[in-house]
């Protein structure tokens, strides 16, 4: 097994086009998934689609036959680890930013995630997904985690994502969304299935279904999901202005922690959705609430200049000039008295 070059090891031919390559990798995934490939060849397997589904790196071992088939544990990638060694992929992620748990390869752009449910490793999706990764970071040809679940087969990894985060309606380089990328009819089913989910179409910021269809429901405006995330946490992490305006319209809590005791205000700053945090402050959101990693929303901004500067700005406003307003609009006292 070792003396098999690349095109060997994924049962193609050096003149097939880059989708052969991609249909063989889905093939082997299917058959390592199966228990039909043992994991020490679908890790040679996993060696070869990386050189050759990469325009550079397929040229380089054309042009010379050399390629990466084998690693130390020390040198492998987040991305790597998400695919072959999870229990590696937890020990290297212990206590990580979630920049780090949403690393992007610097050619390929994808994430950990990505690679993980590209293979269908749902466990790996869980630990990265209820770690901060972003379901819908897009890698090179703006394909998402969902979009690769949905071409490579795997209905399990399709529904986790989407009740997790990831949008239905993120459209590739190809035009197609996820659900446009598969040719497995119980997929399809899957998708228009739990495209009646309220948090689904929160994530997917699909304002006409909650003002035609979730006012129908009687459901509670502050209900959590699996991940103890509010609707209004849902659009405030996408940066959905408007969704986010009508669900304060209709009575969200501002305040409501996630999981990782992220407010609505947390996952707004950090993702950079400037016009959603001054929305939240001005409405009366706290500033002043630690997640788990003892963060404030204007700690989280720290890629954000503009977001940082925006705090600045509403703290000097002399008291926001908004003392007495009402009882949303408390942000001056807020930012004045530690809320533990």
């Amino acid at each position: 097994m070792t003396d098999k070059i690349p095109y060997q090891l994924l049962d193609v031919d050096s003149e097939d086009d880059e989708l052969t390559i991609r249909l063989a990798y889905r093939d082997k995934i299917f058959l390592y998934n199966k228990k039909s490939i043992a994991k020490k060849e679908f890790i040679l397997i996993n060696r070869a689609y990386e050189t050759l589904s990469d325009y550079d790196k397929r040229k380089h071992y054309n042009n010379t036959k050399q390629w990466t088939k084998d690693l130390m544990p020390k040198d492998y990638t987040l991305q790597q680890l998400a695919v072959e060694d999870l229990q590696l992929l937890k020990i290297k992620l212990q206590d990580a930013t979630i920049r780090e748990v949403n690393a992007q390869d610097p050619i390929t752009g994808h994430t950990p995630l990505y690679c993980a449910a590209r293979i269908g490793h749902l466990e790996a999706c869980k630990f990265l997904v209820e770690n901060g990764a972003e379901p819908d970071l897009c890698q090179r040809t703006k394909s998402t985690a969902l979009h690769a679940a949905s071409f490579f087969g795997h209905p399990n990894v399709v529904k986790y994502l989407l009740q997790s985060g990831a949008s239905y309606n993120v459209k590739n380089n190809f035009n197609n969304i996820p659900k446009n990328e598969t040719d497995s009819q119980q997929i399809v089913n899957l998708f228009t299935e739990l495209e009646e989910d309220p948090f689904v179409q929160a994530f997917a910021g699909n304002l006409d279904y909650f003002k035609n269809d979730y006012v129908k429901l009687e459901r509670h405006i502050d209900e959590q999901n699996h991940l103890r995330q509010t609707l209004l946490n849902c659009a405030s992490k996408k940066g959905y202005l408007e969704l986010e305006q009508w669900l304060v319209d209709n009575d969200a809590n501002l305040d409501i922690v996630d999981k990782h005791l992220n407010s609505p205000l947390h996952v707004a700053a950090s993702n950079g959705h400037r016009k959603v945090v001054e929305y939240l402050l001005n409405k009366g959101a706290n500033p002043n609430l630690y997640n788990k990693w003892a963060a404030t929303a204007e700690d989280e901004a720290t890629n954000h200049p503009d977001i940082i500067q925006l705090f600045k700005e509403m703290k000097e406003k002399n008291s926001f000039e908004m003392a007495g307003r009402g009882k949303h609009d408390m942000v001056s006292i807020l930012f004045s008295e530690k809320v533990y």
